[in-house]
């Protein structure tokens, strides 16, 4: 998990410079965005991070595309999925 934000945080530096003052990074709550030594990386980095609460789904953006995916691409019998 670090090394994917560690070569994030390098390539936004890389296009803006200033990405932090307008960018805010939302993560779900799971236990591996929120560990301690996640939590110090993201201090470390100065991400800002923002975590949904617990069964947020409405409030995390990429399940409206997880949905369409499950919808149309993997799923062309429109057989029922989780949630």
């Amino acid at each position: 998990m670090q090394l994917f934000f560690w070569r994030l945080v390098r390539l936004l530096n890389l296009k803006n410079p200033n990405w932090r003052k307008d960018t805010v990074i939302l993560l779900d709550g799971a236990a591996y965005h929120q560990s301690s030594a996640m939590m110090q990386f993201y201090e470390d980095q100065a991400m800002p991070v923002m975590f949904t609460g617990p069964h947020s789904y409405a409030a995390s953006p990429v399940e409206l595309l997880f949905a369409a995916f499950k919808r149309a691409d993997i799923n062309p019998r429109k057989l029922p999925t989780g949630k």
